[in-house]
């Protein structure tokens, strides 16, 4: 386990070089490394989704380890391309949401520093709305908050449940303006993505949620 740790750190320190070394306006090379992150992100996910149906514990931990070490190898790169360049130009929007989702999938920290440039992109119209409201309620929940959107989610066994909201008679009305899907064609969404109940309890609190996190993760 030692050995794979420190092996692990180099090949993130190697990352975090390739990252420096890009040319800011290597449009080219930005590209090819984008389709890298997004393609290791996105498989690491297909990966975990088809574990989670054999319901097998010790291959879920073992993917959830190997998508861990993923992303934070996507963070290095990305964390030191936006603090050098800044948000490249010129990209296609599955480029743009290639970067969001690293965002999206890291920690607590990471998310707090780079929404404020994610959060311009977004309002001048180069990063998706719906990336923003995702992100935005995925902070609300690390933070013990309401969400306000409704695009996070509990998984316990069988069962999925969908975060508190704030507001939820306008609901539909905010998803609209940040492009998403109403709120029961999300539900129904995520019961084919899942193959699992969907449950919206629009009085659940956070302290309970949170409860059903911590029984979860124990």
């Amino acid at each position: 386990m030692k050995t794979l740790i420190t092996y692990l750190l180099l090949f993130l320190s190697f990352s975090t070089l390739h990252a420096q070394d890009l040319a800011c306006n290597d449009r080219k090379a930005i590209s090819e490394k984008l389709k890298m992150i997004r393609e290791a992100d996105q498989g690491i996910r297909s990966r975990v989704i088809k574990e989670m149906a054999t319901k097998d514990p010790e291959a879920m931990k073992k993917v959830a380890l190997e998508m861990k070490a993923s992303d934070k190898q996507n963070q290095l790169f990305i964390g030191s391309f936006l603090d050098r360049c800044g948000w490249p130009k010129g990209l296609s929007a599955e480029e743009n949401n290639t970067i969001f989702l690293v965002i999206d999938h890291a920690d607590t920290a990471f998310m707090a520093k780079y929404f404020p440039i994610l959060k311009l992109q977004a309002n001048q119209g180069i990063v998706a709305k719906r990336d923003l409201a995702t992100l935005q309620d995925r902070m609300q929940l690390r933070s013990g908050k309401k969400q306000t959107y409704g695009t996070q989610t509990l998984k316990t066994g069988n069962i999925v449940t969908i975060w508190p909201i704030d507001d939820p008679q306008n609901l539909d009305e905010r998803r609209k303006e940040m492009g998403l899907l109403t709120i029961n064609e999300y539900i129904e969404l995520l019961k084919k993505t899942y193959q699992a109940e969907v449950i919206w309890d629009k009085d659940l609190t956070v302290e309970v949620a949170q409860e059903k996190m911590r029984k979860k993760n124990q």
